[in-house]
Parts: structure tokens; C-alpha cells; sequence
């Protein structure tokens, strides 16, 4: 069972639905300026689940109603739920076997269609009454019926995680009940899910009693050895200060009264060879970040059933580390969706948009209406206000920032007509991992990107495809900018007998059919989903393609390299003369 999208209405400024889909969607960025309502869709989301109810003391359940309107309708999240036949009959059979003999009769006559389920379900949830119903069950299934099976279902399904940087304060002393309750606090759990992870799977719970305090030391030590070693592990991943040796002190404290033992968490830093104890609170906003993090990916109590599911939802993740730890961030936040589940985050920090890791059509625009109403958008339907000569450019204009991906270096850039140039690009000619890429819009919109580099200095070549439009829009760039700076320009290889090409027309039909099946796509799909699917695939699946791309195709990439190559090295010289 999976999730299949989140659809949000009139919770708080959300008033017409805003959906969120997942399908073949890891990694989702939402973006947009500061109180545009990034965080209300979050929220909206993580309240889809009752188990997260008594979270963060309940406050996506508060003031739920939406402001801007005068109308009562109750906001409502529901989610489309992927559930085989079986298992929601099984869930129905466990909930009339529960009734009462007079009330099992009635539940006996009502059947669920197997016709019209197709093994998908959407599910709403009224955050007012807070109670559940089905879409398309009729009046044979009475409300509380709808909203028991709901949450049966709901019950096996992978959880939601919610991630606030800004709210989320690591305690440094538990309270541990000498009995494990039912339902424990989001931290205690955390450290009792450490304490299971650890060798023998302890119990938080269990070692609070254990009466030889020399074995209950021992495991203590164990588990902060662990915790210890999967921290040192993080802390190398984000790039954090190397210079600084910082581990974790774990002590039970027990006093001779009727207190609850505690749990005390402590941070040691390593000053030469002597030790120096902080609370967690007393170190900084980075590492509150980082020890949040973490704990909640390594240690989270709520993982069930196929943790590949898991819906991580991340509210400005990273918001205190510099600059490069966040670029680090973007990575791990990729390897998580594609080893743990899905991850939804909102940023307003383009150093956690890295557009070789994530599709552009999986990046939301976030704003908010002239009515404060809030708005979503997929970044391909995102409108600009200047004219559109970059596939990106939706993407600076929500954050209010300069076009920063060509200011970074003076690496060479190659400018192409789409931003399905670049995935061909980056995936059949190995070398081009060294230079970056400027996806445009159209063969006429490298025109205009070559007045933004040149204004900037920027060293690049401009390729287009080799069809009658793409040789007159490079007739016309030659004409406006002269034939020194036409030493940057040239066509995609034509070819046999001087045929166009295109950049889809480099790849053999039988490549195509090929990649396609490997995919496990309909040989009906586009060129462009086939190339986008191709390129975000995982690095094995990706080579393993790559691998068997035949000589046909690989000669035509190779005299398009051959093209880069020579009018890089011309640019170079130019380049060189202009600094």
C-alpha cells in the first residue's frame, strides 16, 4: 500500500484544491519567497494521518479554517491511496468480525465492488470532525463504518514524517516511565527505537530496571557507541566542520524518590585531550539542524511496512547550514528518496535545486494570490514575467534571485535549444560532467541567452539542432553578434544525405526501444518522458542502459563531441582575449 497524491482544500489561506502527486515522484521540492504558504501545504499534508494528531502539540490541527472566504466549508485533506482487493476486503472482514451479532448481520449484506475499486482508493479526512469517509461508497457504508475501515487502512499505511527546523528542539532530558505506554512521546521513541537498533535490541525501557548497574552501563555504552558512529557518518556526508571532534554522552540518572528515571543527553567536544559537556539547546542552529535531522531519518519510530513508501515531509531543511552543506544536503535528500520514500520539502534556497538531481517538472511554485489565497503551480506550467528563455527561469523569478546558475565559474557553458538537449547531452557523452549546460526554450531562445552570457562575461558555445529552423536562428545570431563571437555557434551533426536532425534523432529507434523496455515504459512514451526517466534513473539501472546503446547511436554522439570539443577550444582563446 502507497500513497498516491495529497489534495488540500480550504485549510487555512488553501481554499481551491492544491494536489500534490507522487507517482514516480522521490524527490519534491515546493518553492517560493518567505510566507507564501510553503509550510500550510506541508501541514495540510501531515494532518491527513490521525497518528500524527498529538504532534507537534497538534497545531496543524489548529485554526484550520480559511481566513479569506466567508462561505463554511470545512477543510479537507484527502489522499488517493494505491491497496490491493484483498487487503481492504481482509480489513472490512476484521471490522464486521468486531460487531455486535445484530450489527455484523447488517455489515454481512454490504459488499465493496471489485469492478469499480481497480485497487485505488481516495480517502478524505474533515479536519474539524476529524472523522474519515471513502470516495464512491455509497449510503450502505453509514459515516462511522467509512471512518473505522478509513482507519484501518490508514493504520498499515507507510507513516508521514514531519520535519520543522524552526520548531523542533532536541530535549536533553527524558522522562522514562517504568512501563512502556501505549502511545510515547515523538523523542522518547526516538531513543527507544536507538536503544532497539542497538546489538541486541534493547529496551529504553527495559535497562531502567535491569539491577546490576555494570551490565546496565555496558548497554548504555553500546547504544552511545552507535549513536555515536552513525552521527560521526553524518556529520562527513553534510561537509560540517571536519576540524571538530563532537560526539554524544548518554546516562540514565535515577534518584532515591518516586521520580521517573531520565535519560540525559549530553554533547561532548574534544578540546586537545580534554572534554567539554553542552546541552544540545546550547549548540548551534547548524547542528540543532543536523542532530534533528538525523535522529529522525536513523532512529524513526514510525517506520512500517515498506519503508521505500515513507511519505518525509521538510519544511526549509538545512536553513542554518552555509551554502556548500546544503548543496551536500540536495544529495543526501536524493539518496533518501530513493532508498527510504518519497520526500516533499519547501526551500527558498536555490542551493537545494540542483537540476541534475531533480526533474524540473517535479518542482511546485508557491504563491499567494492578490486575494492571499495560496497557489500552486507545476514548474512547467509556471507562467514569468520576463519572457522565458531558460527552463529555469519560473524557478528565479519564485525565489527573487539572479539567474545563478551561470555565475558560478568561469567553466565553459553550453547553450541548447531544451532542456531535453541536456539530458541527451550529459547521458551519452560522458565528458560533459565538467561543463555546465543552459537549457533554453526554443532554437530562438539561445539568442537571447547569448545577450544575458555575454553581458556577464560568461564563457560558452551555443548548439542547435540542425533543421531549417535551427540554421536560420544561427544565420540571424551570426548577424547580430558578429563572426568573432560566431566562433561559438554551431549545428547538431546532420545526417546521411544532409537530412535534418534533431537531438532525438540521434538516438537509433532501436536504442529507443530498447531504453524504453528497460524502463519498463509503454513503447508509446514521448521522447522527452523516456530521456527524463532515463536520466533521473538510479546510477545501476542508468549504466546498465547506457551499456548497451549500440555503435549507431554512439558515432552520432561522438561527432556532436567532436563539435563541443572544437568550438570549446575556440571559445576558450576568445574568451581568454575578452578577460
Amino acid at each position: 500500500m502507497r500513497y498516491k497524491s495529497f489534495s488540500i482544500s480550504n485549510y487555512r489561506a488553501i481554499v481551491e484544491p492544491i494536489t500534490i502527486g507522487l507517482s514516480r515522484k522521490t524527490l519534491i521540492p515546493i518553492i517560493g519567497i518567505n510566507e507564501c504558504g510553503k509550510t500550510t501545504i506541508l501541514q495540510g499534508i501531515y494532518a491527513f494521518d490521525y497518528f500524527n494528531d498529538n504532534e507537534y502539540k497538534g497545531q496543524h490541527l489548529l485554526n484550520t479554517l480559511n481566513l479569506y472566504k466567508t462561505s463554511e466549508e470545512d477543510p479537507i485533506v484527502k489522499a488517493k491511496i494505491e491497496i490491493d482487493y484483498n487487503i481492504l476486503t481482509a480489513y472490512w472482514d476484521a471490522i464486521k468480525a468486531k460487531q455486535d451479532p445484530a450489527t455484523q448481520a447488517q455489515f454481512n449484506t454490504i459488499t465493496i465492488d471489485k469492478i469499480s475499486f481497480n485497487n485505488e482508493l481516495t480517502i478524505l479526512r474533515n479536519l474539524i470532525t476529524k472523522m474519515y469517509s471513502i470516495d464512491k461508497f455509497d449510503d450502505n457504508f453509514p459515516p462511522p463504518v467509512q471512518d473505522q475501515l478509513a482507519r484501518k487502512i490508514i493504520s498499515s499505511m507507510p507513516y508521514i514524517l514531519y520535519n520543522d527546523d524552526f520548531q523542533d528542539r532536541p530535549p536533553d532530558l527524558l522522562d522514562i516511565p517504568n512501563e512502556k505506554p501505549e502511545e510515547i512521546s515523538d523523542w522518547l521513541a526516538i531513543y527507544e527505537r536507538l536503544f532497539n537498533a542497538t546489538n541486541n535490541g534493547y529496551s529504553l525501557f527495559s535497562v531502567i530496571k535491569e539491577p546490576d548497574s555494570r551490565r546496565k552501563d555496558s548497554i548504555v555504552s553500546d547504544v552511545q557507541s552507535h549513536l555515536n558512529s552513525t552521527l560521526s557518518k553524518a556529520w562527513k556526508t553534510f561537509l560540517l566542520d571536519r576540524g571538530k571532534n563532537i560526539s554524544v554522552r548518554l546516562q540514565i540518572l535515577t534518584n532515591p524518590g518516586n521520580t521517573n528515571p531520565k535519560l540525559e543527553i549530553r554533547i561532548v567536544e574534544n578540546v586537545g585531550t580534554v572534554e567539554r559537556f553542552f546541552k544540545i539547546v546550547d549548540r548551534s542552529k547548524g547542528f540543532l539542524w543536523f542532530f534533528n535531522f538525523v535522529m529522525k531519518l536513523e532512529f524513526n519510530p514510525k517506520i512500517a511496512g515498506d519503508y521505500r513508501d515513507t511519505v518525509y515531509l521538510l519544511d526549509e531543511p538545512g536553513s542554518y547550514l552555509h551554502s556548500a552543506a546544503q548543496e551536500k544536503l540536495c544529495s543526501k535528500l536524493k539518496s533518501i528518496s530513493e532508498l527510504y520514500g518519497h520526500v516533499i520539502y519547501c526551500t527558498h534556497s536555490h542551493h537545494l535545486l540542483n537540476p541534475d538531481l531533480i526533474p524540473i517538472n517535479n518542482i511546485y511554485i508557491v504563491s499567494k494570490l492578490p486575494t492571499k489565497n495560496i497557489s500552486i503551480t507545476p514548474l512547467p506550467l509556471a507562467s514569468t514575467i520576463s519572457e522565458r528563455t531558460t527552463a529555469l527561469r519560473p524557478v528565479f523569478e519564485a525565489l527573487q534571485i539572479p539567474n545563478f546558475e551561470f555565475l558560478v565559474d568561469d567553466s565553459p557553458m553550453i547553450v541548447v535549444e531544451g532542456i531535453y538537449d541536456k539530458y541527451a547531452i550529459k547521458l551519452f557523452i560522458t565528458e560533459m560532467g565538467q561543463y555546465k549546460i543552459l537549457a533554453g526554450t526554443s532554437a530562438d531562445s539561445i539568442i537571447k541567452n547569448i545577450q544575458f552570457l555575454n553581458a556577464y562575461g560568461t564563457n560558452y558555445i551555443a548548439i542547435w539542432d540542425n533543421d531549417d529552423e535551427g540554421r536560420r536562428t544561427k544565420k540571424r545570431a551570426e548577424y547580430l553578434f558578429g563572426p568573432r563571437e560566431s566562433c561559438r555557434f554551431d549545428l547538431l551533426p546532420s545526417q546521411e544525405g544532409g537530412k535534418d536532425r534533431k537531438m532525438e534523432n540521434m538516438i537509433s529507434k532501436e536504442d529507443m526501444i530498447m531504453i524504453k523496455d528497460d524502463l519498463n515504459l509503454s513503447q508509446d512514451s514521448s521522447y522527452e518522458s523516456t530521456i527524463l526517466e532515463l536520466f533521473y534513473s538510479n546510477s545501476r539501472k542508468r549504466k546498465s542502459i547506457l551499456g548497451k546503446i549500440s555503435p549507431n547511436t554512439m558515432v552520432n554522439f561522438n561527432a556532436l563531441n567532436a563539435i563541443i570539443n572544437k568550438r570549446i577550444s575556440l571559445s576558450k582563446q576568445l574568451y581568454s582575449n575578452n578577460s
